[in-house]
């Protein structure tokens, strides 16, 4: 934005030998450069210097710039060199990673080539101890599934067995002639157990249907009869089911015990095979370590030197920048110098007449 009010100001001064005096030394008033120079211009025709002390000092000022451009321009010119050397210096060190990278890698390469017979039967056996311990994972989770299982269901079998049996102790406590309301109670808590079984609700459907009947309709002995029989049934089915289950879990746990056994000594044998074979091939792997090694080590080099090359350039960029720009500041300054001299030297009065009335 500095840069753009400096060039804009330029046109506008290298066009104001066409606007009158006044416009003119109002326009470089308006730039901080110019009303510094004007004020000084202001006071030496207040302490009614000469003409020419006036143009001694513009002369001054101007030489100034000269000087100051020229120490910029030399300071610049060591920056050029100083950053070329540096570039050149970092280039030479991206070529050397590079280099080093690529033969390592060719290194490394040729080694895994020359290792590929040998290495062929480790990265077998590797493969199949680990598809030995996820079978073994995976049939072991299997089995443990199984047996908890198991032990759910044969738990939900003996709490249905265990209200089962209450229930039929409560039967017989009606057959023997206690009063419904002696054991309303202890039937209500029957009722509910057996109603809120979820894993034998169509099993126990027609004892629960039985007992909301017998709350209802009241006690008597022939429905005492039905629901003992019921209930005797339903235990019956259930003792068979739990023996069932228990059969199965026996099976399933002997063939485990036999499958995990074969599934250990396979495992043994293919781990007692890679340490065989990583003794035959462990030079040929140090080398192809080696080399991988050095290629991650000159990859970090590499981008670390293309980093600094980068913020290098990056700052000779910068640089460049402000030299720029601070040389266009000082072409704006000097046409402002150039100006003020031709108004003093072609237009005194008016432009001492301006000056006076500035503020």
């Amino acid at each position: 934005m500095q840069k753009l009010t400096i060039l804009t100001l330029v046109v506008v001064l290298a066009a104001s030998k066409f606007v009158d005096t006044h416009a003119s030394l109002a326009q470089i008033d308006s730039d901080p450069f110019g009303n510094v120079v004007l004020s000084a211009i202001k006071a030496h025709i207040q302490a009614q210097t000469p003409a020419n002390e006036v143009n001694m000092l513009l002369n001054g000022v101007a030489a100034g710039l000269q000087q100051d451009q020229n120490d910029h321009d030399h300071a610049f010119e060591l920056d050029t060199t100083t950053n070329n050397r540096i570039v050149e210096d970092l280039e030479k060190e991206i070529l050397y990673h590079q280099n080093q990278i690529t033969s390592n890698t060719q290194l490394r390469d040729d080694t895994i080539e020359a290792l590929a017979v040998s290495e062929e039967d480790i990265r077998v056996t590797i493969q199949d101890i680990a598809t030995n311990e996820s079978t073994y994972a995976r049939e072991e989770a299997t089995r443990n599934q199984q047996h908890e299982t198991f032990v759910a269901k044969v738990a939900a079998i003996d709490d249905v067995i265990d209200a089962i049996d209450e229930a039929a102790k409560l039967i017989q406590h009606l057959s023997l002639g206690a009063s419904f309301v002696q054991v309303k109670s202890k039937y209500e808590t029957i009722h509910k157990r057996l109603t809120d079984n979820t894993s034998h609700s169509q099993l126990l459907q027609p004892v629960v249907a039985a007992l909301t009947e017998l709350a209802t309709h009241g006690v008597n002995q022939k429905a005492l009869t039905k629901i003992a029989q019921l209930l005797s049934e339903i235990r019956q089915q259930l003792v068979s089911e739990k023996a069932a289950k228990t059969d199965v879990e026996e099976r399933q746990a002997a063939h485990w015990a036999e499958f995990s056994a074969h599934l250990s000594n396979e495992h043994t044998r293919l781990v007692e095979r890679k340490a065989q074979l990583e003794v035959q091939i462990q030079e040929q792997k140090d080398t192809i370590e080696d080399a991988q090694s050095w290629i991650e080590f000159h990859t970090l080099e590499l981008e670390n030197s293309e980093e600094r090359l980068a913020g290098q350039q990056a700052w000779y960029a910068v640089q460049s920048e402000i030299y720029e720009t601070q040389t266009a500041e000082r072409a704006a300054q000097n046409e402002i110098v150039d100006r003020l001299q031709e108004h003093i030297s072609e237009k005194l009065s008016t432009t001492a007449q301006f000056i006076s009335k500035r503020n």
